[in-house]
C-alpha cells in the first residue's frame, strides 16, 4: 500500500520500505505505478485524470469535511486528522497555521510561502530580488535590504504562530519545515504528518 499527497507541483508518496518521496507533477507517469495507491489531492487536474484508475483510490469522499469547512484543504484536514492537540505549521507552496484541541479544530490561517513571498518583492522592483535570510535576528530593527525584505515577510508569521502556540505542543511539516524551525526551536518538525493522517482516513473506511 502507498500513500499520496498530490500538491501543486509534486506528488509526495510513502512506503513503509522506502519512506517519503516524491515526483514532479509535469513529469510523473501513471503507469509507473502499480501498487494501489491512496491518496488526496489539491491538484484538481490531477485528481480528474486519476478518477479512472483502478488503483488510485481518493480518500476525498471519506473524509467528513463538517468538521472542517467545506473549502478547507484536504492536505490541512489530514494533517489536523493526525494530532490530539496541537499547532500545525504547514511550510509548502502556501503557508498553513492551524490550530487542534482535542481532537477538534479550532480555525487557522493561510500565509503565503516562502517562494511567494520572494516572488512579490522581486514583482515590485528588481532590486528586490534577494534571497531571505533566516539567521535573523527578529528582535533587532534591520539595517539592510535583504535584512529589511526577510524581516518584514517574517516578523509578522513568527509572532503570530509564537502567540497562538504559548500552551500549545508545536509541528513544523512541508519543504521549508527547517527554514522556519529556527525561529520556533521549540517545535517538532514531522515529514510525515501529513501520511498520519491519511492513515487516519483509511482506518475509518468501513
Amino acid at each position: 500500500m502507498i500513500l499520496c499527497d498530490i500538491g501543486n507541483t509534486h506528488f509526495f508518496f510513502y512506503d513503509e520500505k522506502r519512506g517519503v518521496f516524491k515526483e514532479k507533477a509535469d513529469e510523473f507517469d501513471i503507469s509507473s505505478m502499480h501498487e494501489r495507491v491512496y491518496f488526496i489531492s489539491v491538484n484538481h487536474y490531477w485528481e480528474k485524470r486519476l478518477e479512472h484508475e483502478e488503483n488510485w483510490i481518493n480518500l476525498r469522499q471519506y473524509v467528513d469535511f463538517s468538521a472542517f469547512y467545506e473549502s478547507m484543504g484536504i492536505d490541512r484536514i489530514a494533517c489536523c486528522m493526525a494530532v490530539k492537540s496541537a499547532l500545525i505549521i504547514d511550510a509548502g507552496s502556501a503557508i498553513t497555521v492551524d490550530k487542534v484541541e482535542q481532537g477538534e479544530h479550532m480555525g487557522g490561517f493561510i500565509y503565503p510561502g516562502v517562494n511567494a513571498m520572494q516572488r512579490c518583492y522581486k514583482s515590485i522592483s528588481p532590486r528586490l530580488e534577494v534571497s531571505f535570510n533566516f539567521d535573523i535576528d527578529l528582535a533587532i530593527m534591520p539595517k539592510n535590504t535583504r535584512d529589511a525584505l526577510s524581516f518584514g515577510a517574517l516578523s509578522p508569521l513568527i509572532c503570530s504562530i509564537r502567540e497562538l502556540s504559548q500552551h500549545s505542543d508545536v509541528i513544523i511539516t512541508g519543504g521549508d519545515a527547517e527554514k522556519l524551525h529556527p525561529f520556533l526551536p521549540h517545535a517538532v518538525i514531522d515529514h510525515e504528518l501529513v501520511f498520519k493522517g491519511i492513515k487516519k482516513i483509511i482506518e475509518g473506511i468501513a
